[in-house]
């Protein structure tokens, strides 16, 4: 494969799912509810977040994210997703060791895509195709997603838990989330012991948190740095007398 085309695609498939995971988040849905209704109607409540003027400056970009965090942990299923992505090694997890690990992934997964998606959004819309019930409780959802003139196709795997339709799987570009985190765990799980790799995504998260402060603080200091040239060109003006 062309190198450049799969770095390519692993962008895009990074910015579409964290961009699914928020502009598909609902508040609680009636039981009546189809799960592409869900869909369409979480689209609006994604949007107004992303698209909030009120978050455009630098500094209140962590409160954009906890906002679209809590909206997130609304739709998506992460212990169902956690579940799938470990497949037959979930067993070899302790009760408490499963706890860790699905507070710890959702953390990642959260801090991963949410900021790629605060970072690269650019008014992406959704288009509905259709869904297939696969059971009462199952169903599959098929949308497309408008990025840069193009339509891809994505595929949405939902579960219905308590009356409400939830995400556990995403697959963009023929490619399923949760075959590729179960092929990148069965590898390091074939080396590392739960608990390492535990701790691997704890230091994921810190790396992700370091990058993120100095992006912020250089986006800061830039932005004032902006102001400051602009005020100093007014005071230069001369003055009529």
């Amino acid at each position: 494969m062309n190198t450049v085309f799969f770095l390519k695609t692993r962008s895009i498939r990074s910015i579409l799912i964290g961009c699914l995971l928020v502009l598909t988040a609902i508040p609680a849905l009636a039981d009546g509810d189809q799960p592409i209704e869900a869909l369409q109607k979480g689209v609006e409540a994604g949007f107004r977040i992303l698209k909030d003027p009120e978050f455009g400056d630098a500094k209140r970009k962590d409160d954009q994210q906890q906002k679209l965090r809590i909206i997130l942990q609304q739709l998506f299923d992460f212990r169902e997703f956690s579940r799938r992505v470990l497949a037959s090694n979930w067993k070899i997890f302790t009760p408490s060791q499963r706890e860790e690990f699905v507070r710890v992934f959702t953390e990642f997964l959260g801090k991963f895509y949410l900021g790629k998606l605060q970072e690269k959004y650019k008014d992406e819309r959704l288009i509905y195709v259709g869904q297939e019930m696969i059971s009462v409780t199952r169903a599959l959802v098929n949308i497309k997603v408008v990025w840069k003139g193009q339509k891809i196709p994505v595929d949405l795997r939902m579960i219905k838990r308590k009356g409400l339709w939830k995400v556990y799987d995403i697959q963009v570009l023929g490619i399923s989330a949760v075959r590729n985190y179960r092929a990148q765990f069965q590898s390091i799980l074939r080396k590392e012991t739960p608990g390492q790799v535990i701790e691997r995504l704890k230091q994921k998260i810190e790396q992700i948190e370091q990058k993120h402060r100095g992006g912020r603080r250089f986006k800061i200091f830039f932005a004032n740095m902006n102001k400051y040239c602009y005020l100093t060109s007014l005071n230069a003006i001369p003055m009529a007398t």
